[in-house]
């Protein structure tokens, strides 16, 4: 058989404890494929590292178990190396090669090949002048004589449909979704398991939950692989660091270490930390010892084998010169059973090698038998997946370790925070979190949808930016559709991807592909007064079944996110200061009726989670202000420069400058444009102190900032 071609059994033995678990269900789809008359070759399609693979060995394990359909048991697999098959560089070796794989195949009963990677595929054939592979795949495919399994990526999944016309109808896209609940448990208890055994340190159950718990939460950090390879990657890099940090201090040594350091600590605990780390330096010792002695005895044994050789060497010389009757080789491995045999030379080597051996065994069980002890104390707790995530990501810690409860606990207070003079329309958005994420009863719909109307810049996208901070640990968690630029009818297909044969086909849907690398998001959708009627219908799809299909036929979920949604529809109400919040909200529902279709508003939790911002009032446009201020001085700070605002300049020019039209969107950007030049303009003047401090007025009769900069005292 050529090299490049392996049997499904070859490659299973290359994994003796290979379990396919938590994918029942994508295993039920493959298998329906496979026994199908139609379309029967599979095109597997999911993220990086969400278990592809597994699945095709899943399917060759199914075929040891009594209770597999015979329809499955009956097929042969094949895999196809690629790397293998492309190695020698040269195309006749490679064709020849190729031949004779697919005629391997061909012979065999019912056979199915299965290619790892078909975008690694398609640019080796390209690369190597041997497209006329692909046009064979394909023949043998469409005449029945074979099946294909294909495994790719999202990012190669376009360029495999363009591969050859045929795919689409030969092919069935078989979408393999990340794994989530108990299936997602399973998977990383039984892989962390192994990494527990290979490790030597058992893995707590805290551990393993934190570990699925961070790589499902800040999915914008650390690895870009999908899950349950996320998690998996964390317990293993959390381990690993975990194991040197424990071979080096013992973690109960390391908590004696820090109540030694603290005020409160005795004699006993100095005493109890000696005590401590005297043994552990005593095994550390002895683990040295029982190493040293191992490497003595391998160079020994090396050394033997060589005079042994050399030995043997001349003894064969010198039956050579006597012309004897030829004899069986000996080797090294029987070298122990050779006693009574051969030169007195011979046999003392023998017994010498024997000797080191025997000490080399020795030394390792003693090795082995010491770090078991000490790796027996050893278990993978939270705190230690929590402070690897953290390297990894750059979150701080202390924010990873925050507990779900506590977070939705003060979400109604830390949003308040943030977004001023909303405290009614905060607060419904924070309840309705809070039971979405804790009484959870429809799963397929999105976790909250939320409709906010009210005048600009009063804080519905700060509060969309507060939500993705405090629930996902950063505001680069939101995902912003502005719908200015979805006002045409074909702008459909940038959020779910162009058809075939139309441009950007290749790329996708912005949407669907934003949410199958992550789904766990905050998603706003800008203005959606602005989007043309047709992208409603995917408002629609979202908000009722949680799901998108995008161009290619993949399923994007939405169960875990939150959808935000805002409008400037009827915000005159808002800004008319004759009428009360109510009658504002009032007419404002008017106006969405009038505006939208009953279906569409309806699906914001029965019209309840249709919330109106109040038009914001000058005290807390002085607290938006006061916090934007508060940046700029800090970033100054930091390079020596200090500048004053009075809370009376503030209360000025809040008063002379704000236009409840605009919102408070406007005053920032006022500061950025007349305050900030005036700073960096006075920096650049020689005439000033290298650390200075500046005072900032507001002059009304110009209703600009004043700056007062000391000069460079004079040489």
């Amino acid at each position: 058989m050529p090299h490049c071609l392996k049997t499904g059994k070859e490659i299973l033995a290359q994994y003796p404890d290979f379990a396919l678990i938590g994918r029942a269900k994508e295993m039920g789809k493959l298998c329906t494929i496979l026994v199908r008359k139609m379309s029967n070759s599979v095109l597997l399609v999911g993220p990086s590292g969400v278990g592809a693979s597994a699945l095709c060995l899943g399917l060759q394990a199914m075929k040891g178990d009594a209770n597999a359909p015979f329809d499955i048991v009956s097929k042969s697999l094949f895999w196809l190396n690629v790397d293998e098959l492309f190695a020698s560089g040269n195309p006749q070796t490679i064709s020849t090669a190729f031949q004779e794989a697919m005629g391997k195949v061909q012979r065999a009963v019912e056979p199915v090949l299965i290619l790892e990677d078909a975008g690694d595929f398609i640019d080796a054939c390209r690369n190597h002048g041997t497209n006329h592979f692909i046009n064979t795949l394909n023949g043998l495919v469409a005449k029945g004589a074979i099946q294909v399994i294909m495994e790719t990526n999202d990012k190669d999944v376009t360029k495999v449909l363009a591969w050859h016309s045929d795919i689409r109808e030969a092919y069935t896209i078989l979408d393999i979704p990340e794994p989530v609940g108990e299936d997602l448990v399973a998977i990383a208890t039984a892989v962390g398991d192994k990494l527990a055994q290979y490790h030597g340190i058992r893995i707590g159950t805290d551990a393993l939950e934190t570990a699925i718990e961070l790589t499902q939460k800040y999915r914008q950090a650390g690895s870009g692989a999908a899950q349950p390879k996320r998690a998996i990657e964390l317990l293993d890099q959390s381990l690993s660091s975990y194991r040197l940090s424990a071979h080096v201090e013992p973690p109960k040594a390391a908590a004696l270490r820090k109540r030694v350091e603290s005020e409160q600590a005795t004699d006993a605990d100095r005493q109890a930390y000696a005590d401590l780390m005297a043994t552990h330096a005593e095994r550390q010792a002895k683990l040295r010892s029982y190493h040293a002695a191992q490497r003595s005895a391998e160079r020994e044994i090396a050394q033997l084998e060589d005079a042994w050789a050399d030995e043997k060497a001349k003894n064969e010389a010198k039956k050579s010169e006597a012309a004897p009757a030829p004899e069986a080789p000996v080797s090294f491995a029987h070298m122990g059973a050779m006693s009574g045999f051969g030169s007195p030379a011979q046999q003392g080597i023998a017994d010498r090698l024997e000797q080191f051996r025997k000490a080399l065994r020795e030394h390792k069980q003693a090795y082995e038998t010491l770090t078991h002890e000490i790796n027996a104390e050893l278990e993978l707790n939270r705190d230690a997946v929590v402070a690897e995530f953290a390297k990894i990501s750059g979150i701080p810690a202390a924010k990873l370790g925050e507990d779900e409860k506590a977070i939705l606990r003060d979400l109604d207070t830390n949003l308040k925070a943030s977004v001023f003079g909303q405290d009614e329309p905060v607060s419904r958005v924070a309840n309705a979190i809070k039971v979405s994420k804790v009484g959870r009863r429809n799963r397929e719909k999105p976790l909250a949808s939320f409709l906010l109307a009210g005048p600009s810049g009063v804080g519905k996208t700060e509060i969309a930016k507060q939500i993705a901070r405090l629930l996902l640990g950063d505001t680069k968690a939101l995902t912003r559709f502005d719908m200015s630029e979805y006002m045409e009818r074909h702008a459909v297909s940038k959020l779910i991807g162009a058809p075939p044969g139309y441009e950007g086909f290749e790329a996708g849907g912005i949407l669907t592909n934003a949410m199958r690398t992550n789904r766990n998001r905050v998603i706003l959708f800008d203005e959606i007064e602005k989007a043309h009627p047709d992208v409603f219908n995917l408002f629609l799809q979202i908000l009722d079944d949680g799901r998108l299909t995008d161009n290619i036929g993949r399923v994007a979920e939405f169960s875990d996110a939150i959808i935000i949604m805002t409008t400037n529809t009827g915000q005159p109400h808002f800004l008319n200061t004759d009428l009360s919040y109510e009658e504002a909200m009032e007419r404002c529902m008017a106006d969405l009726e009038g505006t939208y279709r009953p279906e569409f508003l309806n699906r914001f939790n029965g019209r309840e989670n249709i919330i109106g911002f109040r038009r914001l009032e000058l005290p807390s446009i002085e607290r938006i202000v006061q916090r934007e201020v508060g940046d700029l001085v800090r970033s100054y700070a930091g390079h020596g420069v200090d500048i004053e605002v009075p809370s009376t300049v503030i209360t000025h020019f809040c008063a002379d400058r704000y236009d409840p039209v605009v919102g408070a969107r406007g005053l920032p950007g006022f500061i950025n444009a007349n305050l900030e030049p005036r700073i960096v303009n006075a920096l650049l003047d020689d005439k000033v102190a290298s650390h200075p401090r500046f005072m900032v007025g507001y002059d009304a009769g110009t209703r600009g900032f004043t700056l007062q900069a000391p000069e460079r005292a004079a040489a």
